[in-house]
Formats: C-alpha cells, sequence, structure tokens
C-alpha cells in the first residue's frame, strides 16, 4: 500500500471528470458541491435538514414537526349556521403557530386533532376550522352534533388538509365553534367536562408534515 498527498485531483483537461474505476473510499469528510451517483447511496448517518433537496420523487416525507394543542378554556362562540365559509374572525382561536416550510416546493399536509367540549351547558353543534393568516376562508372545517338528551355536550375532532407549500413564514391557526373548552376530559355522568388525566398528557398533536411532489 502507497500514499499520495496532494491537494487538487483535476481531469486530463482540466474539466473532465477523473473516474474510480474501483471504487474511492474516504475517512474523513468529503465536501463536494455537485454529487452524481448513478445508482445507489448507502449511508449510517445523512446530515443536513433538506432544504436543498430537489427531485426527489413525489409521496416521500420530506420533514415531519408535531406541536401541541393543550387543554384550555375558550370563549364561547359559534361560525354562522349557513352554507357560507366560516371566516377568520368568527369563532374562538384556540391554536396558533407560525411556520416556515424548508422544502419549498413541496405539499404541506396537516393533521390536528382535539375534543371540543363544554364546562357548561352552552351548545350541540361544535367545529373547529384551520386557517392560514393570508386568507380569511377557512381551509378546512370538521363538525360534530352531540345528543341533545345528554347534559355532556362534546366532539373528538379530527381534521387533515393538504396545500401548497409557500415561501417564507406564515401562521397556522385552529379556531373553534361551539364549545367552551378544548381537550378536558370526560366527566361523569350528568356533568360537564374536567381537569383530569394531567393538562400535559391530555394535550393533543399539530402535526406538519413536507411530502415531495
Amino acid at each position: 500500500m502507497s500514499e499520495i498527498k496532494t491537494t487538487k485531483i483535476i481531469g486530463e483537461t482540466g474539466v473532465d471528470a477523473v473516474n474510480f474505476t474501483s471504487g474511492l473510499n474516504v475517512t474523513g469528510v468529503s465536501t463536494a458541491t455537485n454529487v452524481s451517483v448513478a445508482s445507489s447511496v448507502t449511508a449510517g448517518t445523512l446530515f443536513g435538514n433538506g432544504a436543498g433537496l430537489t427531485n426527489a420523487g413525489g409521496g416521500i416525507l420530506l420533514k415531519r414537526t408535531a406541536y401541541n394543542i393543550t387543554r384550555q378554556a375558550m370563549t364561547h362562540a359559534t361560525f354562522p349556521s349557513d352554507d357560507t365559509i366560516p371566516q377568520i374572525d368568527e369563532g374562538t382561536q384556540f391554536f396558533s403557530q407560525a411556520y416556515t416550510p424548508s422544502n419549498h416546493p413541496c405539499d404541506i399536509v396537516i393533521t390536528a386533532t382535539c375534543r371540543v367540549g363544554e364546562t357548561s351547558n352552552v351548545a350541540n353543534e361544535m367545529a373547529i376550522a384551520l386557517y392560514v393568516n393570508d386568507s380569511t376562508d377557512a381551509l378546512r372545517v370538521v363538525s360534530g352534533l352531540s345528543n341533545p338528551r345528554s347534559s355532556i355536550h362534546c366532539s373528538n375532532m379530527l381534521l387533515l388538509h393538504k396545500m401548497s407549500s409557500w415561501s417564507g413564514a406564515k401562521t397556522l391557526s385552529l379556531r373553534g365553534s361551539g364549545g367552551n373548552a378544548i381537550n378536558y376530559a370526560a366527566g361523569g355522568y350528568d356533568t360537564y367536562d374536567k381537569q383530569y388525566f394531567g393538562d400535559a398528557t391530555h394535550s393533543t398533536l399539530f402535526i406538519i408534515e413536507e411530502i415531495s411532489t
């Protein structure tokens, strides 16, 4: 085995690639402006956040981020009971988060879960809606109807939405309609929602996924 020490290896013409027909082993850090691979790359660890990743193929998860939707009381307010889209100043906001996609363009898939309920008898119909700060219209609405013959009114909501990514920061928010409590535990017979099971453990998730297109 021999050793060659040099600061640069270039092709014969100064622009041609240098071919290593039997492969190349690098024990230190290898830095390259562009890497082209004809077949596959095997790596124990890939570093970076994928911000500059392109041509990854459609449907690949590039990044997932999760935020907590906390247990909280909220002001009782409702979306209009008609076939209009709920507006960003209707209902009551109970979650807000600024987000900057690390990959652009890509698809943004949002999953949000929460329990809308009561701490007093205020409503049978309940709903949540997803908003983005540069639009007054709700992006997605999920609604539920409690049994009006019961004094315990609540709905477990699951909201899913897909949208195109954007450049820079935008604020995503959830607003509730009908109830006056988010993520309170179910009370006993003939009682309203309770602060059971701990605040942190009873919170739910707002998940943002970046998917390649």
